[in-house]
């Protein structure tokens, strides 16, 4: 078994990560794992509620991938000057995927936050490589149509195998996770009008055996050419 190792720091009782480029990349292919997987990206508020009691700070502190994404956060915990490594296990079969990752590759405290756009581009293309699939949770119907034709010209060979708008009736939820189960996305993005916002990924985990799920607030919108 091998590793994926990465820069992480807690500060304020908060763990945030620096995965690189490469890293990410690999990640998205070794998380095919029959495991249910996070990236949340912090802003300075959501950071200070991370380091509340709460069910959100508990969800940040289990997210695979915690990531600073504004450059107030990131200039404040850099200056902290506080790291650790946190290793990621890769399993025999997935060994091919550390390819992505130089041997030395050593992933430092970045000089940019972490834009979700790009990660989420990072994510998509690793999974289209393997002819992976997308669910789409979030927006508007027609935000959501046009987000949807933007990944699907973006990343022809990705599998587009679902998608609820974001402010969906309680009365079809039943069906939107019976929608979710029976496609086994390998990714599952949520963004804006969904109810609980990010908190609704803990809360609807359980319905997938694997899966990686990101959210962003605005990212069916930039994905829609809106922002």
């Amino acid at each position: 078994m091998d590793t994926i190792e990465i820069t992480s720091a807690v500060v304020d009782k908060v763990r945030l990560d620096f995965p690189t480029e490469r890293q990410i990349v690999a990640l998205a292919s070794a998380w095919d794992d029959d495991s249910n997987h996070q990236v949340s990206f912090l802003r300075s508020a959501d950071f200070r509620a991370a380091g509340k009691l709460g069910e959100y700070a508990s969800m940040i502190a289990s997210a695979d991938l915690a990531l600073p994404a504004s450059a107030m956060l990131l200039k404040y915990v850099t200056a902290k000057k506080s790291s650790c490594r946190r290793a990621f296990a890769v399993g025999e079969r997935r060994r091919e995927y550390l390819s992505n990752v130089e041997a030395l590759e050593e992933s430092t405290m970045p000089i940019t936050p972490y834009m979700p756009l790009k990660v989420l581009a990072f994510f998509l293309s690793a999974l289209e490589q393997r002819r992976g699939s997308v669910f789409l949770v979030g927006g508007s119907l027609a935000i959501l149509q046009k987000a949807e034709l933007h990944i699907r010209s973006t990343f022809p060979e990705l599998r587009v195998v679902g998608r609820a708008r974001g402010d969906y009736r309680e009365s079809d939820e039943t069906d939107i996770m019976k929608a979710l189960q029976k496609s086994t996305p390998d990714m599952i993005v949520v963004g804006s009008m969904v109810k609980d916002a990010e908190l609704w990924i803990p809360r609807h985990m359980r319905y997938t055996k694997s899966g990686i799920f990101l959210y962003d607030g605005s990212i069916m919108e930039i994905l829609a050419g809106k922002r």
